[in-house]
């Protein structure tokens, strides 16, 4: 989003058709872990945005959240969402958080890469796919909202998924996206990058005027527009309803939002060809106070599903009544 760039049965089958172009596979013998385009066709699919709860960028890296912690915000999680979107690697800790995510049943992971030019971020993503390809359902976001933030350039996108390639068995392959503000996707160079694309879609901040469940419809039908507009398949990384920080921004108002869009269903087509629209992330899984403290916006530290003592908001009701 823009202030944190500066940081899922025979219709799953049909839509499966939708989404060669990426590793999907019509094969009649569905393998145990699906391509992440795959997991993405199943009507039940749940990623959730992970960042610890205890997570805050501010504090010394000697004080990151203990792994106990974190398999309990895994654990909090688990009843509503069986996937997880990552930002960033973190040495020691983004490694425990896909193998504990695996250990309770998560069945997929967009793993993340913060600094494009970051060998150490490149290779530690690029173990992560060796290690958990067998395991998870896995792609790599490289990067957020940097090209927007001029903190790096789409030649370093490109280069960085070359690297990682590069670092890849033969054989083995990972699709790649990265996340800009959807507005950004009429540039032919990001509308080209990767292999689907990843925008973030804040209704919040662009129409906050709207009520939640139109904050919803205008949502899914902008990142329709980008679909069609780019001829390119598009997950909807970001989106979501904050419960306060502003006016209209209330628990009740979040709820509203998540229904409505759950409603709509996780994936749609759109385009001639058309290409898959999916709707299966949610923005975000806690509430992050330090990005209120240190961005100067209310609304910042209120997005989250559940509270920092992972107590559930009742948009989280909505996402349990439609988990996998």
């Amino acid at each position: 989003m823009r202030v944190a760039r500066r940081q899922r049965g025979f219709v799953a089958a049909v839509l499966l058709a939708a989404i060669v172009g990426i590793g999907a596979s019509l094969a009649v013998d569905e393998p145990a872990v699906p391509t992440f385009a795959g997991y993405l066709a199943e009507p039940d699919a749940a990623l959730i945005a992970f960042n610890p709860s205890a997570y805050d960028p501010r504090q010394p890296a000697a004080r990151l959240t203990p792994l106990a912690e974190i398999a309990k915000d895994l654990a909090a999680l688990r009843p509503a969402f069986d996937g997880l979107v990552l930002y960033a690697y973190e040495p020691q800790l983004t490694e425990a958080v896909v193998d504990r995510a695996a250990d309770l049943g998560f069945r997929a992971v967009l793993l993340g890469i913060w600094d494009p030019r970051s060998p150490t971020e490149i290779e530690g993503v690029a173990a992560i796919v060796r290690c958990f390809g067998d395991r998870l359902a896995l792609a790599v976001a490289i990067g957020n909202e940097g090209i927007n933030d001029n903190r790096y350039t789409i030649d370093d996108l490109n280069a960085a998924a070359a690297r990682l390639r590069a670092k890849l068995p033969e054989g083995v392959a990972v699709p790649v996206t990265t996340s800009e503000p959807w507005g950004d996707y009429g540039w032919p160079p990001l509308a080209g990058f990767g292999d689907f694309l990843s925008p973030n879609i804040h209704p919040a901040l662009d129409r906050p005027a709207l009520g939640p469940e139109a904050a919803a419809a205008w949502a899914r039908a902008r990142a329709e527009a980008v679909a069609r507009t780019t001829g390119r398949p598009v997950l909807v990384k970001e989106t979501g309803w904050p419960h306060g920080g502003g006016p209209g921004f209330t628990p009740e108002a979040q709820a509203a939002f998540w229904r409505a869009w759950l409603a709509a269903g996780r994936l749609a087509r759109a385009g001639d060809p058309p290409v898959w629209v999916a709707y299966a992330a949610a923005f975000e899984a806690f509430d992050a106070p330090w990005k209120a403290a240190q961005f100067a916006s209310g609304i910042e530290g209120h997005w989250g599903l559940l509270s920092l003592d992972r107590t559930p908001y009742p948009a989280f009701a909505a996402w349990v009544r439609h988990a996998p």
